[in-house]
């Protein structure tokens, strides 16, 4: 089989994993089937933008009776919900639930991780984020999109939230369509080369989204200085096994453990190609856009700010990414590293003795997403149809990922 022209590291994979490198290679040219089905369905099925709403709430089956038509008349939507609606044996809510904890507790913190370590770290793939750049979404409205994307984590993140119908169920769902869209708008275009980046929104680049929101959050919230114990990134890893499920990532692809996660990440990362320009043009608009992490809008404070969160985004995607890209290297990065980080990583250790902490850790992140959500959209993303082209596609949509 040929694979991408992207997997330049294919061979240094084959001698570290042997023949798993050829193995997850395939998947770079494979999509999510039955999604790209149903968003066809979708495009000519008078009533199916409104049964595919209901389903969403109430599911396929409610949804069809309620609307009094045969399953056989949407049997490309019914097969999507089928599989969505099967809760595989290995999900455990509990784990899901304590997952999401890790991730609302982190707060402050887990925003600047989630934006400038796993989004930053998505961008550095020059195959995968050509969909994120040929739509220019996230370098136009960067910081709508960015704020969809937290508002995304955070209903995952919601206790009960991947249960069928529930919030983060939804948006999950919403995102996957979103996704199948984006690649069949993409490869009707003609310009798309896939000979060179494979698939758009491949398995592959699915797969490894869930893997930055997960094992890859968990080690850039450590590289800010805050703890994360491994079982604590063990029940992220579980929380994003079953959204990934959820968002179409086949099964072999869902790591189960920490170790799996590792392994993929280190698989992925040799055989896929660096950065790009686009990788830049990306990564400005996010490192250029009004710092919400800061209280005080001063000039000079949001300055500083900016310059911080340049050192956080160089220390969590590493240096060679960083330089390739154009991150600046400067007395930030020493503030950062000697003395901004070894007091956050103290202040952490104080704060988890004290009676109640993850309490309060828990209802501050709660605040923080709420407020850095609050300029997205009045509706949320699960709620709404994109409309025009630059609404395909959200830093969620990161193949990777978001």
């Amino acid at each position: 089989m040929t694979h991408p022209r992207r997997l330049t590291g294919l061979d240094a994979a084959r001698a570290r994993f042997g023949d798993q490198a050829d193995r997850i290679a395939e998947f770079f040219s494979e999509s999510d089937p039955l999604a790209d089905a149903a968003v066809l369905a979708l495009r000519d099925l008078p009533r199916g933008r409104a049964l595919f709403a209901s389903a969403l709430e109430r599911g396929i089956d409610g949804a069809l009776q309620d609307a009094r038509v045969s399953a056989d008349d949407y049997r490309s939507l019914v097969n999507l919900f089928r599989q969505l609606e099967h809760v595989p044996f290995w999900v455990d809510h509990a784990r899901c639930a304590r997952g999401g904890e890790v991730f609302l507790r982190c707060g402050l913190f887990g925003g600047i991780a989630l934006g400038f370590g796993s989004l930053a770290r998505a961008y550095c793939s020059s195959g995968g984020n050509k969909p994120l750049a040929m739509t220019g979404a996230l370098i136009d409205t960067a910081p709508t999109r960015i704020s969809n994307t937290g508002r995304f984590v955070h209903a995952v993140s919601q206790r009960d939230g991947l249960r069928v119908c529930g919030a983060g169920y939804q948006q999950t769902v919403q995102v996957r369509l979103m996704h199948a869209r984006v690649r069949l708008d993409l490869l009707g275009r003609g310009q798309w080369q896939g000979e060179q980046w494979g698939v758009p929104i491949n398995q592959a680049d699915m797969a490894l989204t869930a893997l930055l929101f997960s094992h890859g959050f968990a080690g850039f919230v450590r590289k800010l200085g805050v703890r994360v114990t491994d079982e604590e990134e063990a029940d992220l890893v579980h929380l994003w096994r079953y959204a990934g499920y959820l968002m179409g990532v086949r099964e072999e692809l869902l790591c189960a453990t920490v170790g799996e996660a590792e392994k993929l990440a280190a698989l992925v990362d040799i055989m896929d190609s660096g950065p790009d320009e686009d990788s830049r043009r990306l990564l400005e608009p996010l490192l250029r856009r009004e710092p919400k992490e800061v209280p005080l809008r001063s000039p000079r404070v949001t300055q500083a700010a900016r310059r911080v969160f340049e050192a956080a985004c160089r220390d969590m995607i590493g240096e060679d990414f960083a330089d390739h890209v154009g991150l600046p290297w400067g007395p930030s990065d020493f503030a950062f590293r000697y003395v901004l980080r070894p007091t956050i990583s103290l202040l952490n250790r104080v704060h988890r003795g004290v009676p109640g902490a993850a309490t309060r850790a828990r209802r501050a992140g709660e605040r923080y997403w709420a407020a850095v959500s609050g300029d997205a959209q009045s509706r949320p993303p699960a709620a709404r149809q994109p409309q025009r082209q630059s609404d395909y596609a959200t830093v969620a949509d990161k193949p990777s990922a978001g």
